[in-house]
């Protein structure tokens, strides 16, 4: 942001304003500014928690139902019925974890810098490490393994 503030010859105060601010606001403009940034990385570390916990209760909820219908005495149509269960509780927890996780912080684009939040379609088609996805940069266009970054 600094490199950015020179060459338009504004403040970061300026910047995260979006207009210029006046002297006498200057210090209630960037008070306002940090406790909006304050907030914005609390409600992402909560989404990313969230998402977490949200990915752990998939995961113990569908190893129960399979071992259910693995190692109970079941008529087959119960068996399958508990294996449908399974996978609809697969496909339902890890979508929710997946949209918690999309809206929790940024990725960072590595050739350019830029933050951005990518699209759901995007983030799905995206392979990923744990830290890293592949994405396309909004910005510069250059599709590579973008970081996950909870906070600004």
């Amino acid at each position: 942001m600094l490199p950015l503030c020179e060459i338009l010859q504004i403040t970061v105060n300026d910047l995260l304003s979006g207009e210029k601010v006046a002297e006498g606001d200057y210090q209630k403009k960037a008070e306002e500014n940090m406790m909006d940034l304050i907030r914005e990385n609390a409600e992402n570390k909560e989404r990313m928690t969230l998402s977490i916990i949200c990915g752990v209760i998939t995961i113990i909820a569908v190893c129960a139902l399979v071992m259910l219908a693995s190692y109970l005495e079941l008529p087959a149509a119960v068996r399958i019925l508990l294996l449908v269960c399974a996978v609809l509780t697969a496909i339902a927890g890890i979508g929710a974890a997946a949209r918690l996780e999309v809206k929790a912080g940024y990725y960072e684009c590595p050739h350019c810098g830029t933050l951005f939040v990518p699209t759901m379609s995007d983030y799905v088609k995206g392979w990923h490490t744990l830290t890293r996805r592949r994405l396309t940069c909004p910005t510069c266009g250059k599709t590579s393994m973008c970081r996950h970054r909870i906070t600004r």
